[in-house]
């Protein structure tokens, strides 16, 4: 059996696996696999950016139009009293996200109340949590942050082989370096 431990000594959140778990309805079979496991958590982290996006726009710009909120909190509640229909709350969460005509506000409510049924964290998550070092990882964040550094200065000055070399070595490391992400780096996660 799978202990959620094992998921953490991957790199995986472990709301990566509840996320996993409810995008199958109930009833039917869910087949574990790594490569599922890594959807969802690639997911989970688009959902986490999306409410970040989200939160980003109510200091713009609070206002918005009409809301569909009401519709999609009825819709919600017709599929969860439809025998626990988990799946497709999820698939709202997405759409909900996604719709840039409701409210800023009214979004962030709407997708506040869907995650107090869900139970994802995505209101209080942020991508830097969801970074958790794989036991296998090779280097420490320390010394990633340090490479990330002296690449910095290397491209600063165009001495782009040296550059290379350095994200090179931390991809063999496992670490994705993201150029241009604020968040700078994440853990490649090996399934």
């Amino acid at each position: 059996f799978l202990r959620l431990q094992t998921l953490i000594d991957k790199g995986f959140h472990p709301l990566a696996y509840r996320l996993m778990c409810l995008q199958a309805h109930y009833r039917s079979e869910l087949e574990f696999s790594w490569e599922g496991l890594q959807a969802a958590f690639v997911r989970l982290k688009r959902m986490v950016m999306g409410v970040a996006h989200v939160r980003s726009f109510l200091t713009a710009r609070p206002g918005g139009n009409s809301s569909d909120s009401a519709g999609f909190l009825a819709t919600i509640d017709r599929e969860i009293s439809d025998d626990l229909n988990t799946s497709n709350v999820v698939a709202f969460v997405d759409i909900v996200l996604g719709r840039s005509d409701i409210a800023p506000a009214e979004r962030l409510a709407t997708l506040t109340d869907m995650d107090d049924l869900l139970g994802l964290d995505l209101l209080t998550l942020t991508r830097a949590d969801l970074r958790i070092r794989p036991l296998s990882a090779q280097v420490t964040e320390a010394e990633i942050e340090a490479a990330l550094a002296a690449r910095k200065e290397a491209r600063s000055a165009k001495d782009f082989a040296t550059s290379d070399r350095i994200r090179d070595d931390l991809i063999a490391k496992g670490v994705e370096v993201m150029d241009g992400d604020p968040l700078g780096w994440d853990w490649k996660i090996g399934v």
